[in-house]
């Protein structure tokens, strides 16, 4: 399946209006496995559910090759050496579709990047919108990094040495509930 995304970098605050707005708030730590595996997996809690989810993407840019599947969660304790020596991005994500579009603002918060916006379709046909027209905010406040390498998950992401200091108190619309339940999983690996 192809992946067509834009990605921006947003250098204000972000008004919690806008957060609001998200259909789904999902916590997420995102483990990339080492080179020549090109593996991603996915742990996410979205409300009160949680995933696994396997992915291998090829391309880099705005255009990518992507397979995604869901892998059954029981997993992550077969993987968990593997998941441990790996690095990760941990973010919370906030998701905004729409008809042949998705938006999807990430708060990373290990590396601490702050808000990372992201445009993208799975048709070749569809025209992505700029994040200023598609969130309504000064357009000033975005700098795009689609094609910089350097802003890929995978090359910001980090050896995770532990995870008790990682989470906030509050993160907006991440109930406590998803926070407790994601660090009950990454105990599973760490």
């Amino acid at each position: 399946m192809l992946e067509i995304e834009r990605k921006f970098l947003f250098g204000r605050e972000l008004p919690v209006e806008i957060i609001e707005r998200a259909e789904r708030h999902q916590l997420i730590i995102q483990w990339y496995l080492d080179h020549p595996d090109r593996r991603r997996i996915r742990l996410g809690v979205d409300g009160s559910e949680f995933f696994l989810l396997e992915t291998l993407k090829s391309g880099g840019g705005l255009v990518r090759e992507e397979e995604e599947r869901y892998l059954d969660p029981a997993k992550i304790t077969e993987i968990a050496e593997q998941l441990k020596a790996s690095r990760a991005v941990i973010k919370t994500r906030h998701i905004f579709p729409q008809k042949q579009v998705e938006g999807v603002i990430d708060w990373y918060l290990l590396p601490e990047l702050g808000y990372v916006f992201e445009i993208e379709t799975f048709s070749p046909y569809v025209r992505l919108p700029d994040p200023w027209e598609y969130w309504m905010l000064p357009r000033n406040a975005f700098r795009e990094v689609t094609e910089d390498p350097s802003y890929t998950a995978r090359s910001l992401a980090v050896v995770v040495e532990e995870i008790e200091d990682i989470f906030p108190i509050n993160a907006p619309l991440i109930t406590k509930k998803q926070i407790e339940k994601f660090k009950t999983l990454l105990k599973l690996v760490y």
